[in-house]
């Protein structure tokens, strides 16, 4: 079987040419080493972008410590000192904002029961 090399050809001049540039010059660096030059520069990348990294992922977990902190003991104190009682009838009518026409005896001369006109048609036949 015939084994395809990733080897462009090139002439005696154009390889000259490219042993010239850059790219030829690394590229015989990295046939003799192929640590230092290739394996070294990645690792020195993945070590480096940790370290850059590092700031953004202590904010996250910054951010989750403030959303998820204990309380402390003496905060948890104040909490139970300015305790209010709770009425379940009174905090109803007050979220409901009618605390202020609420009243034990309900005694309201404004009200007045009226009954609404039905349709000829609605009414119950016996």
């Amino acid at each position: 079987m015939v084994k395809l090399s990733s080897n462009s050809f090139r002439g005696k001049k154009a390889q000259e040419a490219y042993d010239k540039t850059f790219a030829g010059k690394y590229q015989k660096l990295l046939k003799r080493n192929h640590f230092i030059f290739f394996g070294l520069p990645f690792m020195l990348s993945v070590v480096a972008g940790s370290i850059f990294l590092q700031k953004f992922t202590s904010v996250k977990y910054e951010r989750h410590d403030e959303k998820y902190r204990q309380i402390g003991e003496k905060e948890m104190l104040g909490m139970i000192e300015n305790k209010r009682e709770v009425n379940k009838k009174d905090d109803y009518y007050r979220l409901q904002g009618l605390l202020k026409d609420h009243t034990d005896s309900v005694n309201n001369d404004d009200y007045e029961i009226v009954r609404v006109a039905r349709k000829k048609e609605d009414e119950p036949v016996w």
